[in-house]
């Protein structure tokens, strides 16, 4: 993939978490993000309890950027 900011090359990979990737209206300083009603869970788990959540991304290393696939 070519990333739309630089040109540059992307590499492929996930984004991995053991509490699961989410989005959040703002950062959250302490406790999983599952606990607070306004946080919306965009990872994927293939086998429970055996891979942790994940989510497809590709990153740029020139322009430090991650695209994720949700």
């Amino acid at each position: 993939m070519v990333c739309p900011y630089c040109g540059g090359e992307m590499e492929s990979g996930a984004l991995q978490s053991h509490y699961g990737i989410y989005w959040l209206p703002k950062r959250r300083k302490a406790g999983p993000p599952d606990l607070f009603g306004n946080a919306k869970l965009l990872s994927r788990q293939d086998a429970p309890l055996i891979t942790p959540p994940y989510i497809p991304a590709s990153r740029c290393t020139q322009c430090k950027k991650i695209i994720v696939e949700y």
